[in-house]
């Protein structure tokens, strides 16, 4: 059999890199449109929740009277959760897909430094996330901003109390909440992390909010069946199926370098679970506040009185009526 000469077989594999290349390239700007999709879909839902809103008159007398309007605020995420979970990191990775950043990793939230956090106070933070447009623009543009809440870390699993949750969701007047657990925490302070998911979800709803809750450090599941495991496990606790497992920005374990910032490479899964996240919180910030509007408009309507005393044309009516009732029961054709 004779072998085929060696031009064709270097054309054949030429053909077969620039064919897999080719797949290589529409898979990225597949994923690239998705992001961009979702980013976008975010942006059109916060430019709704704040969408100035006027009484209608154009200020009474129709002669061209100021309008008043009342803009709604921005929508606000309480990020909280256990000490050295990845709530700040959350936040910075939040920011960082909102606004479509790319490169070196930048910090808007007091991040802890690698191997946990430090026992010093800590405060909340508001931290203004930027949704970029289609064409990576938005910045500084404030009608197309996400309050994120970075709170304090709760206390201990063990040393947890009622009055603890309370304060740490009161703070801030957030109108979501997003609890942050990690999977690779030690396996004794994880469960006991767990253990007590059902009082914060019972104090989150008895406040009117809802409750997502995110697994960080996402690479530490080593199967799938446990990752499920886990899943199945806090969506009965928590009572919510609103539960994601991602892996956030973080430095590196040598530490930020001043002089050389470590370029941090975007990742797809990463991106899109952190805007899914931010595009759930949106949507049941859209659903409270409707709520929250029709019930003000309830109680804004006042009852129609009921008059004591009829008008006389309705007596009139009444009588004119009785009688011709009676004259009908008492006429000789009945």
């Amino acid at each position: 059999m004779r072998m085929p000469r060696l031009p064709l077989l270097l054309k054949i594999a030429a053909a077969a890199a620039a064919g897999a290349l080719a797949l290589i390239v529409a898979a990225r700007l597949r994923r690239e449109d998705a992001v961009a999709s979702l980013r976008r879909e975010i942006r059109e839902c916060v430019s709704a929740l704040v969408e100035e809103e006027g009484d209608g008159d154009g200020g009474g007398g129709g002669g061209g009277g100021a309008k008043e309007v009342a803009s709604s605020p921005a929508p606000s995420v309480l990020i909280t959760g256990f000490r050295a979970h990845g709530k700040s990191s959350l936040v910075n990775t939040a920011c960082r897909a909102l606004a479509a950043e790319d490169g070196p990793l930048l910090l808007r939230a007091e991040a802890s430094p690698p191997g946990g956090g430090t026992d010093g106070p800590r405060r909340r933070r508001r931290v203004k996330a930027v949704v970029a447009g289609a064409d990576g623009d938005g910045a500084g543009d404030g009608d197309n901003v996400v309050d994120l809440l970075d709170a304090p870390p709760l206390p201990e699993a063990a040393r947890l109390s009622r009055d603890d949750i309370d304060a740490a969701i009161i703070g801030g007047n957030p109108e979501c909440v997003v609890l942050v657990l990690r999977c690779d925490a030690p396996a004794k302070e994880r469960n006991a992390a767990i253990r007590r998911l059902p009082e914060i979800s019972a104090a989150v709803r008895n406040k009117g909010l809802n409750l997502i809750v995110v697994l960080t450090f996402k690479k530490a599941m080593r199967s799938i069946r446990q990752a499920e495991e886990l899943l199945r496990e806090v969506s009965f606790r928590a009572r919510t199926d609103c539960v994601y497992f991602i892996e956030n920005y973080t430095w590196s374990n040598n530490g930020p370098n001043l002089h050389h910032p470590p370029v941090i490479k975007n990742d797809f899964e990463t991106h899109f679970t952190v805007l899914t996240i931010i595009r759930q919180c949106l949507e049941f910030i859209k659903l409270n506040r409707s709520q929250s509007k029709d019930k003000g408009d309830k109680q804004a309507k006042p009852d129609e009185p009921k008059p004591k005393n009829p008008p006389a044309e309705a007596k009139q009516c009444r009588k004119f009526n009785d009688s011709s009732v009676r004259l009908f029961f008492n006429s000789s054709e009945t």
